[in-house]
């Protein structure tokens, strides 16, 4: 794979002293610097979490915008209950809940977590939460949610220990907490960086249009260089570019501010409707087997959680459920950051379906004694030829599972890849060409257990790339491509390479 960021160091992505971070370029400084305080702030405020900059005010954006994100997150409702089966989540809840759910309300509670930045048993070093909901709390939230000019985001470190959210008032702040790992998912991700955009074109409305024009480029670089091995996020750059480069000179702040702000919720949309077309589609591959349950095996968390208001695999296993399908299913632990025992392990309790977490290094043994009907993964980046970039153990999985012998009662398991077609970049022509990422060595030290193991280093990738050969069938929203050669996808794509829904 091409190399990206490849810090291995324990150091990488924590919460770096600002005395230390004085000799770092602009740009490095923007990734690395924690979310900032200004003085005079709420002293209410949870110590290092970020707070709105004093030096412009951010844009009160129209009531018709507003009214059509709040119109939005009532669909999303709607198609979460319809597409995801998650109406058994809804009717658990109050309807002033179900409003705070997806940013339909104010948060339930604001009060500080604690006072300054720490490290808790699982070694995540913090950007101090603003809201905190007890553990003993445990119910699903949407991942993000916006609250005025405020991106509250759930913050996946501390799941399912603590339901804790951070506050992102800026394009730098998304990339610090992106860089941290607070949010993971491509989808996720280009959604709330969309926004970290329009928040910092908001917050610098009163620039000139030059001065804008370079602030918003250099967020936009921040923010897809804090995880490069995600093709959603530089997707998301480049579908805000346009209205951020070569502005005029009679250009306002204020005008460009709502743009942007438009064009991020036409994102979070895009996801939104392209989950749910996956949904629909997967559904339909997904058949029961004449006498037994459907046995199923997921990598990483393709849910909600990585996903925005609609997730993919998670959100459609949840639909089989609420149809009372019979259900069989595992879930990888996924190391390193544990994405399957601890995200969607909780996506899938959320949802009411029963299923084992097994370690990583025993699903060959599972293969062996389960006659496990698929293997569900979400795509971070996919290649012209197929090739896919997936949560790392992806393709030791897929091989696994093409290595199965067919004989009864065993199948060999399908391996089905799930991701919109803005995935797909047919300028990366194979999997050598996918961007490379190394996460911090904290990653797989801390989260090994409780008492980090001591070393001197890591080597701690990000992702894998599955070859196309080992994919079974791969799922967007305008259906399943099986096997997903290069022409098959060349055909998807047509002459327009990604069109927006």
């Amino acid at each position: 794979m091409a190399t990206g960021s490849t810090a291995s160091s324990d150091t990488e992505g924590r919460d770096t002293p600002a005395a230390d971070r004085a000799d770092v370029t602009p740009l490095a400084a923007d990734l690395r610097a924690e979310p900032r305080p200004v003085a005079g702030a709420d002293s209410g405020a949870a110590a290092g979490a970020p707070t709105a900059s004093s030096a412009a005010p951010i844009v009160d954006h129209d009531a018709s915008r507003r009214a059509f994100f709040r119109q939005f997150g009532k669909q999303a409702v709607t198609a979460a209950g319809q597409v995801a089966g998650m109406a058994n989540i809804l009717n658990r809840t109050t309807s002033a809940a179900a409003a705070n759910l997806l940013g339909l309300g104010e948060p339930v509670s604001t009060r500080p977590q604690r006072a300054g930045p720490w490290t808790g048993a699982s070694g995540r070093a913090a950007g101090t939460p603003v809201t905190v909901r007890p553990a003993a709390d445990d119910t699903y939230r949407s991942p993000y949610r916006l609250v005025g000019d405020e991106l509250m985001l759930l913050d996946q470190r501390g799941i399912p220990g603590a339901i804790d959210e951070i506050v992102a008032r800026r394009g730098s702040d998304v990339a610090y907490y992106l860089r941290l790992g607070a949010c993971r998912g491509g989808p996720l991700m280009a959604q709330v960086a969309a926004y970290g955009l329009a928040l910092t074109a908001g917050e610098r409305a009163t620039y000139p249009p030059r001065a804008l024009e370079a602030e918003l480029r250099r967020t936009s670089r921040a923010l897809t260089a804090a995880r490069p091995s995600s093709r959603l996020v530089g997707w998301a750059m480049e579908r805000m570019q346009p209205l951020s480069s070569s502005l005029p000179d009679d250009a306002t702040g204020a005008s460009v501010a709502v743009a942007l702000r438009t064009e991020a919720d036409g994102i979070a949309d895009h996801f939104q409707a392209g989950h749910a077309a996956i949904v629909d589609a997967l559904v339909e591959l997904l058949s029961d087997p004449p006498d037994r349950p459907l046995a199923l095996l997921l990598h990483g968390d393709p849910g909600t959680l990585s996903g925005g208001l609609v997730g993919t695999a998670i959100t459609a296993l949840g639909r089989l459920h609420s149809e009372g399908r019979r259900l069989r299913v595992f879930v990888t632990e996924t190391r390193p950051f544990m994405d399957g025992a601890r995200l969607g392990g909780w996506e899938l309790r959320q949802a009411g379906i029963d299923h084992k977490v097994i370690p990583d290094a025993a699903v060959a043994w599972l293969f062996e004694r389960e006659a496990i009907d698929a293997v569900l993964i979400g795509a971070e980046w996919i290649a012209a030829n197929g090739d896919t970039g997936a949560v790392v153990g992806s393709r030791a999985i897929a091989q696994q599972a093409a290595a199965v012998a067919e004989r009864p009662p065993k199948v060999r398991p399908r391996v089905i890849v799930c991701g919109v077609i803005a995935t797909i970049d047919p300028a990366t022509p194979d999997g050598d060409a996918i961007p490379e990422e190394l996460r911090p060595a904290r990653d797989l030290l801390a989260y090994l257990g409780d008492v980090p193991i001591p070393t001197s280093d890591a080597l701690v990738p990000a992702s894998d790339v599955i070859p196309a050969g080992a994919i079974s069938a791969l799922v967007t929203e305008r259906g399943a491509l099986s096997p997903p050669s290069h022409e098959a996808i060349a055909a998807l794509l047509g002459p327009v390479a990604v069109e927006p829904l």
